[in-house]
């Protein structure tokens, strides 16, 4: 078990080194076109730019990353794991790929936002915000906190940590089967997330990344449910 979790580490730690070196391709399964690019550079310092965001925008940065976080741990978890299918493992080092990217810049664009305002980043646990009084008004400062949208409980899809320790102890197509299992209930619970912010925000970037959401993991729980059926 400890080795396993060692090389769940070293695959993830290994993968973002190499982020920005290569584009893992995605050969998988229907439909084949190209995934999205994640956000590049340039939209970082745009976004970083901007007033302070309104609140829907800043939550959806907080909540996201450790959504993110954890669909590196899960995909982690199936590439230590023996037996594996090819598309599967192609699946998963896509999904550190393009999210890791995706984690970089939002919290490049949270630091940013944080440090503009002089003040430091609240716990996720806090309630409410700062200077806004509902999702779509501005905030000049800092969220303190994004209600439960933040913590492990409020984000939509999450895996439980007696899940992902019972998905440790798998291999082969059982591990495999958990993992599409684990991480389509993870994708729509983003995808629930992505529209909330392309809905009620207004950063023009941030609904940009929120809209690569929609499109990227839309394409991947349908290649994930064709691997489920066999096809």
């Amino acid at each position: 078990m400890r080795s396993r979790i060692a090389g769940v580490g070293m695959i993830v730690a290994v993968t973002i080194a190499l982020v920005g070196l290569s584009t893992v391709a995605l050969a998988i399964t229907t439909p084949r076109t190209t995934p999205v690019a994640a956000p590049a550079s340039a939209p970082i310092l745009n976004a970083q730019g901007q007033r302070f965001p309104v609140a829907a925008d800043y939550c959806y940065v907080e909540a996201m990353i450790p959504h993110h976080t954890q669909a590196l741990e899960l995909s982690g978890i199936v590439l230590a794991a023996d037996g594996i299918g090819d598309r599967t493992r192609a699946l998963a080092e896509f999904i550190v790929t393009d999210q890791t990217a995706e984690i970089r810049t939002m919290d490049a664009w949270r630091t940013a936002w944080v440090a503009s305002s002089g003040e430091s980043a609240a716990p996720a646990s806090a309630h409410g915000a700062h200077g806004a009084s509902s999702a779509n008004e501005p905030v000049d400062a800092p969220i303190a906190g994004c209600g439960d949208h933040a913590s492990h409980e409020g984000m939509k899809g999450m895996a439980t940590p007696e899940q992902i320790s019972e998905f440790e102890t798998l291999d082969g197509f059982a591990a495999q089967t958990r993992f599409l299992e684990l991480m389509i209930a993870h994708h729509i619970g983003a995808l629930e997330m992505a529209e909330l912010a392309v809905r009620e925000g207004t950063n023009a970037y941030v609904r940009s990344s929120a809209k690569h959401v929609l499109i990227e993991q839309d394409r991947e729980i349908t290649a994930m449910t064709a691997l489920l059926a066999g096809e």
